[in-house]
Parts: C-alpha cells; sequence; structure tokens
C-alpha cells in the first residue's frame, strides 16, 4: 500500500520537530538505529528518500527494507505511517561493542597481518583500529620522510569550518615537478562515518611507496603518472566522531555547519553545482536542517566542496576515485537520473576488470539499480559533468566492505578490506581504453572435458583486446577458492586469440577458478581477468518437475538432487529456461533453495510460472535448468515436459492407439495401436512429472497392427502405483494416453 502525506501535514512535522530539536543541547549526540521497514514495493523506497530518510547501507528484500536511520528519521516513519521493527537499538554502541580489543589484543592481531600484509608501513589507528584525523596527517609526514623522492610534504589545499586543514599529497617519480604525465585523484572521508575507505586510500599509498623499487609495474605507474591524494574531505565531522566516540562506531555524516537554528551539519557530497536540487529525491531542501542528505541553501556553500573544488580546477586530473563504505560496489555517473552516460561502456569496461579480484557490484548491472538511490549534487556527477571550467573526469565511487561490515568494520577486516581495493586502484591507474590502452583479456571461457568422478583436461580460451599491439602473454591459474594454487601453464598464443590445456587430477570435492594474467613485457602490466569457474562438488541433477495448469499458464515447482558425497550446498538458487518460440518470458527465472545436504533433493518454494502463446503450444516444454551457488551456475540440466495428454476419444481409421488393458493394471498391462504406413514407430512411457520411464519400442515398424506388454518393473526398479502415460510416435503421428498402475 502506497502511503500518502500531504505537503501541509509533513511540514507541520518539521515545524514541530524543529521546535524540539531548538531545545535540545548541541552535546546531546542523536543515537541511530537499524530498522527493518515493511515496503509494499519498491516505489516506496523514493517515498522514504523524499522525507529526507538516506538510502545508503540499505538492504532490499522483496517486502521489506533494512537503513540505519537517527531518532528524528524514526519519528517520520511514524507519521508516514509505514509499520516498522527496530533490529539494533543502537548502532554505536553495537560497533563499539564488536570492535572492542584490548591493546594487547591489537598487538598481536597487528603481528599477524604484518606477516601476510603486502604493506608494513600501514598499521591500526587508536580509533578502535582506525586512524584519527591526526593520526592521518601523522602518517602522511612520516611517508615524506621515509620516500621524500616519491612524494611530497603535505599541502594545505584551504580549511574547514571550524578551522581545520584539509592536506593533499602527490606521488610520482619526480613529486615535485609537474610533468606531462596523466593526473589522478584519490580521495575519502566525504562522509565523515566512512573510515574504511580513507584506511583502502591510506593502504594504497604505503603500497605505491614501498613496492616502487620492487615490482616493475609499480615502477612503471609510479615514473609515468602523478598520483594526487586527499585523505580526509570533512576533518570536521570526521573530528566530531571522535570527540563523541573516541573508540570508533560514531554514526555523524555530515560536515559541522551550523544552520542557524541550533541545527549541525550539510551533506557535503550533495553541495556540487552539477545538477544541484535536481529533485527533492537523494538531497532534501532548505528546510530540512537536520536531513542526512540536506544539501544546504546553494551549490559549493561549504568550505570543503570549495576546496575539492579549486583542487580539481588547478589540475587536469584523468580519473578519480572517491571512497565510501559500504556495499561491496563501484558506482559511475550518473546519480541525479540513475541513467547512463554516453562514457558508461568506459566506465563498464572500467569496472569490469577493476573488480575481477574483490568481485564487487557493477551498481549499473545489479539490484542496485532497483534501489531508486538518487544523488544529485554530488561530487561523482559534478567531476564527470562539469566540463566547462575544466576536462572531463572519468569519477568512480566505490563502496568498501559488506552488510556485515558495516560503515565501523571490526579491526580483523581493516587490513582485508583496505588489501582487495589495491587492484582497483591499478586499474584505474592504467585506465585500460582511456589512457594508454594496454592489452587486456576481453572473454574468456572454460571446456570442461569430463565432470565426475574427476576431471582429466581443462580447455581454456580466452579472447584479448589489444589496440596498441603490445607483446604480451597470458598465463593461466588454477586456484582453489582458498586461493590456494592447485596449478599453472602459460597459453598459447594466435593472432588475439590465447588457449590451453590444463592437466586436473583432484580427488577432493570443492570449487576452483581460473584466473587469467595478462603480462606485458614492453608494459608491465598485470591485468586479471577472473570469471571462469567450476565445481567437482556434486552434481546437482534434476530430479524431476512438478507442473499445475492454471489459465494460460503453468505453476511449475523444480526439484534437484545433490549426488555430492560430503559437501551441502549453501546460498543455491535455481534458474529456469525455456526457449520454446511459443513461450513468454518467464519473470520472475530465478528462486532459492534451502541448503541441499548430500544426496539430499531440494524444490524452489515458490513456484515459477510459465505462460505460454495458446495458438503456438504443441503441448510440451523444453526445460533447463541452472543451480547456482554465490551467483555462479556450476550444475546445468535439462528435460522436455509433456503437458498435453488426449484423452481417449475415437480416432481415425489411418491411424490408431488403443486404451491399455487392464486398466488399472498389475504387474502388467497391453498397449496395442495400429498404423497404415511404414515408418520408425516408438512408444515411450512417462510418469505424471514427465519424466521418461522407459522405451518400450523404439524400431522401422511395416505398416500395420502392433501390440506390446508392458510391466511394472523397469530394470531393477519398482514402479509405484500412481498415473502413467504412454506416448505413441509413428511417423509425424503422435499421441498420448493415460494409464493407472495399482498395487
Amino acid at each position: 500500500m502506497k502511503k500518502l502525506i500531504t505537503t501541509l501535514m509533513f511540514s507541520s512535522f518539521i515545524l514541530l520537530f524543529s521546535s524540539v530539536l531548538l531545545s535540545q543541547s548541541e552535546e546531546n549526540v542523536e543515537k541511530y538505529s537499524k530498522i527493518k521497514i515493511t515496503i509494499q514495493d519498491k516505489s516506496d523506497l523514493k517515498e522514504l528518500q523524499q522525507a529526507g530518510l538516506s538510502l545508503e547501507g540499505m538492504r532490499l528484500e522483496e517486502n521489506y527494507v533494512e537503513l540505519i536511520l537517527n531518532e528524528r528519521e524514526i519519528m517520520k516513519l511514524d507519521v508516514l505511517g509505514y509499520s516498522y521493527q527496530i533490529l539494533i537499538e543502537d548502532m554505536t554502541k553495537y560497533y563499539q561493542e564488536r570492535n572492542k580489543r584490548s591493546e594487547a589484543e591489537m598487538r598481536e592481531l597487528e603481528r599477524k597481518i604484518d606477516k601476510k600484509s603486502q604493506s608494513s608501513g600501514f598499521g591500526f589507528g587508536s580509533m578502535g583500529g582506525f586512524y584519527t584525523f591526526d593520526e592521518v596527517v601523522a602518517e602522511l609526514d612520516s611517508m615524506r620522510m621515509l620516500y621524500p623522492n616519491l612524494i611530497t610534504a603535505k599541502d594545505s589545499i584551504g580549511s574547514t569550518i571550524e578551522g581545520r586543514t584539509i592536506w593533499a599529497v602527490k606521488i610520482s617519480d619526480n613529486p615535485e615537478i609537474d610533468e606531462n604525465e596523466p593526473q589522478l585523484f584519490y580521495n575519502s572521508l566525504v562522509h565523515a562515518r566512512e573510515p574504511e575507505g580513507m584506511m583502502a586510500l591510506i593502504y594504497f599509498m604505503y603500497y605505491l611507496l614501498e613496492n616502487y623499487s620492487s615490482d616493475p609495474e609499480v615502477n612503471y605507474l609510479v615514473d609515468n603518472r602523478e598520483f594526487y591524494f586527499v585523505p580526509v574531505i570533512n576533518p570536521d565531522g570526521y573530528g566530531y566522531n571522535q570527540q563523541t566516540n573516541h573508540n570508533g562506531g560514531g554514526m555523524w555524516r555530515k560536515n559541522r555547519r551550523n544552520t542557524g537554528v541550533g541545527l549541525y551539519g550539510i551533506d557535503v557530497c550533495r553541495n556540487y553545482d552539477y545538477m544541484w536540487a535536481f529533485n527533492d529525491i537523494g538531497s532534501t531542501p532548505f528546510n530540512s536542517f537536520n536531513d542526512e542528505t540536506y544539501r544546504g541553501t546553494a551549490p559549493f556553500s561549504e568550505p570543503e566542496t570549495q576546496v575539492i573544488r579549486d583542487f580539481c580546477l588547478a589540475h587536469n586530473f584523468i580519473i578519480a576515485h572517491n571512497f565510501h563504505s559500504y556495499g561491496n560496489s563501484v558506482i559511475s555517473p550518473w546519480g541525479y537520473n540513475l541513467e547512463q552516460t554516453s562514457d558508461s561502456v568506459v566506465f563498464n569496461k572500467i569496472v569490469e576488470l577493476g573488480t575481477s579480484l574483490n568481485n564487487y557490484d557493477n551498481f549499473w548491472y545489479t539490484k542496485n539499480m532497483l534501489y531508486f538511490y538518487e544523488r544529485n549534487g554530488d561530487h561523482l556527477d559534478w567531476q564527470y559533468g562539469e566540463q566547462i571550467t575544466k576536462l572531463k573526469i572519468l569519477a568512480l565511487l566505490t563502496e568498501v566492505g559488506n552488510d556485515n561490515d558495516g560503515f565501523w568494520p571490526v579491526p580483523e577486516r581493516i587490513f582485508p578490506l583496505a588489501e582487495e581495493n589495491v587492484y582497483l586502484n591499478k586499474v584505474l591507474a592504467w585506465g585500460p581504453g582511456v589512457i594508454e590502452n594496454p592489452p587486456y583479456i576481453s572473454e574468456a571461457t572454460l571446456n570442461i572435458r569430463f565432470c565426475r568422478p574427476l576431471f582429466d583436461t581443462l580447455k581454456i580460451s580466452a579472447i584479448e583486446t589489444n589496440p596498441d599491439n603490445h607483446t604480451s602473454k597470458v598465463n593461466a591459474q588454477l586456484l582453489n577458492l582458498n586461493d590456494s594454487l592447485v596449478n599453472e601453464i602459460e597459453l598459447n598464443q594466435k593472432d588475439s586469440s590465447f588457449y590451453g590445456k590444463m592437466y586436473f587430477n583432484e580427488p577432493d570435492e570443492n570449487f576452483y577458478k581460473i584466473v587469467l594474467q595478462q603480462n606485458g613485457t614492453d608494459i608491465p602490466s598485470k591485468l586479471i581477468y577472473n570469471n571462469l569457474k567450476f565445481t567437482t562438488v556434486g552434481p546437482i541433477v534434476l530430479d524431476s518437475i512438478f507442473y499445475s495448469k492454471v489459465s494460460t499458464n503453468y505453476l511449475v515447482k523444480t526439484f534437484v538432487k545433490n549426488l555430492s558425497t560430503n559437501t551441502t550446498i549453501t546460498n543455491a538458487t535455481i534458474k529456469l529456461i525455456c526457449d520454446d518460440p511459443w513461450v513468454l518470458p518467464i519473470s520472475p527465472n530465478v528462486r532459492p533453495l534451502s541448503d541441499i545436504p548430500p544426496g539430499v533433493t531440494r524444490n524452489n518454494t515458490f513456484s515459477f510460472s510459465v505462460k505460454y502463446i495458446d495458438s503456438l503450444f504443441p503441448g510440451y516444454f523444453n526445460f533447463k535448468v541452472e543451480v547456482m551457488s554465490d551467483g555462479w551456475a556450476y550444475w546445468v540440466d535439462s528435460i522436455r515436459v509433456i503437458t498435453a495428454i488426449v484423452d481417449e476419444v475415437q480416432q481415425p481409421l489411418t491411424f490408431k492407439l488403443e486404451q491399455n488393458y487392464p486398466n488399472p493394471f498389475n504387474p502388467s498391462t497391453k498397449i496395442s495401436w495400429q498404423s497404415p504406413v511404414s515408418s520408425r514407430q516408438t512408444l515411450k512411457i512417462y510418469d505424471v512429472l514427465g519424466n521418461e520411464i522407459a522405451t518400450v519400442v523404439n524400431e522401422e515398424k511395416e505398416a500395420g497392427s502392433y501390440e506390446v506388454e508392458f510391466k511394472s518393473t523397469v530394470g531393477s526398479r519398482q514402479l509405484a502405483s500412481g498415473i502413467y502415460f504412454y506416448q505413441l510416435q509413428a511417423g509425424s503421428f503422435i499421441e498420448t494416453k493415460k494409464m493407472s498402475l495399482l498395487k
């Protein structure tokens, strides 16, 4: 049910609520809760945005959405009339309790992580494992002291309302000289409660500095690029979180602008002039001082946005990477209308390559597009869209971390989340198809020769896109899902194609992936294609199909069985596919499955609705099913489902299929038919679900009358009591009849 609220009613709420807040002191830190809101359809999300609720960190399901809201926003839910449930009462307390570690525990954790980390300079900060603002500044000073030939001293590019400095640094082989090299812009902490993006940025800075002398790819990038970093764009908001919650977990998002009515903060990610105030969905207007997405009184009203604007105008950035959290996704313009741009082909290719290791979602190709998550006046649209006073910047926004990580991940996740974005940062520095056109694998396939019980040979084929004809080679690595190397080969090359065979003989049930690594010789690129997976688990096979007819469609349930010996399949879904020309698109065509232990059969709880064109329908469907685990279709099976059953009627004298006798039968029955022509004749038996039970006849026969006996024992299988069907095909003649087995 769509909720309606008049402008007058909501304005009254705003006035009432503002008067309540005026009586509160500034030190009264607001509480944030995780809320489960019942929705009727996804259009409700727009209403929530229009009411000023931020959808960042949202989890969306079929009939509910989970959001992190403050007390004011929860009051709005009451006014709007939404039903909701509080899942976590106090998010700050939740983050602090789950992230709490003693000093000794933090030292031990850092010691363990250092052994596996790609960076020795990067470490934990004092705010729940995250750097405070002062510690970020100290890290910039430390980098300058350790690597004076690669990084500039920190440079003040402006200051905030409360007088804090916004710092920038540059990394390059000649950092003090402005060379004619592509300029790249990396930034973070626009929103004050998203420190993991800042940690990922600092980690990447150390990665470049520490690996410059040993990694030829890093050497090439640092020698031929100018990297600019602004790790904290909103130091006032971040400082406020430290002030109110010095152990981390603070939920303040905006800057610290005093709006003049005793209320604080403007969303500096809604304060840029490109499409500023395009609508009130995703940013809220003048009288919404307390909304998380309040855009301010005018574009560029805030010193933070002015600083970033002027910094971009002073440089010729080609790429901008804006770190946020959370959502495990990479977003490209446009945000103001959720449409793609004229450069979306380039954006999508960069995202596809950059996320091949961390498997983050491309916002445009995921269910996120159903979120109606519009954002106007944001830095991403401005960086790309403003092309009058500056050059076009290919700007991307990465939401670091998953739903469980949240805004303040546990300390054990700080390093892995930073590391998993290093490759994405390097791909952006290469800018495939934009800056240097390095070669990369544009598509690849995996042919598995034998499936069970062991694989024999994996055949790998790949196509390379190499517009500048760089010399390159491709290595294929076989890894298990723990990233342990099983085997590795170099693929053969012929023109733009690569191919190879890899021996495989792993007896254990496991999931595997093939990673293709592009190694240039004249350009030391290491772009990776990671889109090939297979498994020795199972297989999962189609056990049966149940259907029932409703009007001009069939409701279909699939039953699949796990033939594995020791592996339970979790997070599985099943996809139903039918390419018959008389079948309309199946929607939805993916349904969830509960966990499938070894030897167990599971079905999709909700039926697939298969609609067909009655005038074209011949009485059967050709179905293919794909069983997927974590989005990968590891198991595929198919079946023909015969639904058109002809009751016993008088047949023409030319062809005739008799009713079996006796009927019901036990243990056997006789089936008779006649054919006026010589032809190949088949007689097949099906169960009630359309599965073929037996082929009784399959041979060339002369014209004439015939009779066969069918027994209830098929091979070693004893048929159960129930309805069965027998189908005769003689030349172009096909007829089906029912029979009953009664024991």
